[in-house]
């Protein structure tokens, strides 16, 4: 009898469970949202909407489970203060999505405060330990710890950033002189940016390609493609080259002289740059030279002149 009512049980429930499996009486999604998840960029929202925990942040399961709400949790109360204090940068969200990928603003800002509490609690731990050799550590200095823990990740996305932002512009020029030879070849606007995104391959490339990939789909044109691209990655060339691009589509001008006299541009910033950097760099290297090299250079100077004239004098 327990046999028979334990097998007809788990018989109706495999039959329930393939029931309510079936899409009968289900709503259908609308052909927009199906097409949106063709798109690059609504199937990130998508995701990261579906999964709002982001990516791990801790190698190991055990410190996941245990730490990880906790570093969340304290990570909006951070940020909740952050924003009363008006100190909460409001573009947190988009830095994050380029320079720092699968990771959300309360997991930065936890992090943030893990950081700072391990190197705060650096110092107390040294006192404890006896390893202290210019005596115990003060207490404002455990605080000095605890300000550049919570500053080393955002030192850490700014220098993601601005390497995103140096391989933007390193490949701009080339961008903008395949625009050229294709527009010269009589491609169109469309096709030029799709071969230009075709064979470049970095993060610039990869760009263009989802822009290619949402004019295909219909859900946005180059143009308006190239200004969000434009929006969201903050390269002021990018900007004038979605003016320009904007510019030839809304008036029918020739696209070949407006990414020639922009690639003219690009260039010639990216030389003035580069001739700045070259001024800054000799001014920086006054300082080893003068703390290490020049001192070197006049104790071998003058010990022969010394010898000689302690020589002459004896």
């Amino acid at each position: 009898m327990t046999a028979a009512l334990a097998l007809g049980s788990a018989l109706g429930a495999g039959l329930w469970l393939m029931l309510m499996g079936q899409p009968l009486g289900r709503p259908r999604p609308k052909l927009s949202a199906r097409l949106g998840r063709l798109s690059v960029s609504e199937r990130i929202e998508l995701e990261e909407s579906a999964s709002p925990a982001g990516a791990p942040m801790f190698r190991w399961a055990l410190l996941e489970r245990l730490l990880r709400p906790l570093l969340e949790d304290a990570g909006r109360a951070a940020s909740g203060l952050l924003r009363r204090l008006g100190l909460e940068a409001g573009d947190l969200d988009r830095r994050l999505a380029l320079g720092w990928p699968g990771m959300s603003a309360p997991q930065f800002r936890g992090q943030q405060l893990a950081t700072g509490a391990v190197a705060a609690l650096a110092l107390p731990a040294m006192n404890a330990l006896g390893a202290h050799p210019f005596g115990p550590w003060p207490v404002w200095l455990w605080a000095g710890a605890f300000a550049l823990g919570f500053a080393a990740p955002s030192w850490q996305l700014a220098s993601r950033l601005a390497k995103r932002e140096r391989a933007i512009r390193a490949e701009l020029p080339a961008a903008l002189d395949l625009f050229v030879i294709a527009a010269s070849a009589g491609l169109s606007p469309e096709q030029a940016l799709h071969e230009a995104g075709r064979r470049l391959d970095g993060v610039l490339g990869e760009a263009l390609r989802e822009v290619v990939r949402e004019a295909g789909l219909g859900t946005a044109s180059d143009a308006e493609g190239l200004a969000r691209l434009a929006a969201r990655e903050g390269v002021p060339e990018l900007r004038s080259l979605a003016s320009a691009w904007q510019l030839s589509h809304q008036q029918g001008l020739p696209l070949a002289p407006a990414m020639l006299s922009l690639a003219e541009t690009v260039r010639d910033r990216r030389r003035a740059q580069l001739l700045e950097e070259g001024g800054k760099a000799a001014v920086r290297m006054l300082f080893p030279v003068t703390l290490f090299i020049f001192p070197v250079f006049l104790v071998v100077l003058l010990y022969p002149a010394g010898v000689e004239l302690l020589g002459l004098g004896t």
